[in-house]
């Protein structure tokens, strides 16, 4: 796989967030599931278009974009039972789905943590040079 790829897999999560705004309205933007997607969406385009990001001292890598991108997607699936869960009134069938969407998403959180570690089981080949220093 290659950097360049992330680009469109971010430019699907915020395809993805249009339509949901279209079909349900501005409200869901709001919501906690979609708020990630968003992130996720961002540090996708991010990672897809530029080698580094510095914002002051700290400066950030195309692999830890890629990272944000994957935990913050995996923490969505959880994010949508997880407040009835809290709230008590989680049925059975939404319980057992947050069971089988949270290990769904450790292979997301695994996939994102190991791209940014230098992707020792996972290798994504750089090909975007681009520096952005804010």
């Amino acid at each position: 796989m290659k950097q360049s790829q992330f680009l469109y897999l971010g430019i699907l999560d915020l395809v993805l967030i249009s339509g949901l705004a279209a079909v349900f309205g501005l409200a869901v933007l709001g919501t906690s599931p979609i708020v990630l997607i968003g992130i996720a969406g961002l540090g996708a385009i991010l990672a897809g278009t530029i080698s580094e990001l510095s914002l002051g001292p700290i400066t950030l890598s195309w692999r830890y974009l890629v990272g944000l991108s994957y935990v913050t997607f995996a923490l969505m699936w959880p994010a949508i039972y997880a407040p009835d869960i809290v709230a008590g009134t989680a049925s059975r069938q939404d319980l057992f789905l947050f069971v089988v969407t949270t290990i769904g998403a450790f292979s997301l959180a695994f996939y994102g943590i190991d791209i940014a570690r230098g992707g020792h089981h996972f290798f994504v080949q750089q090909n975007v040079e681009r520096v952005i220093g804010l």
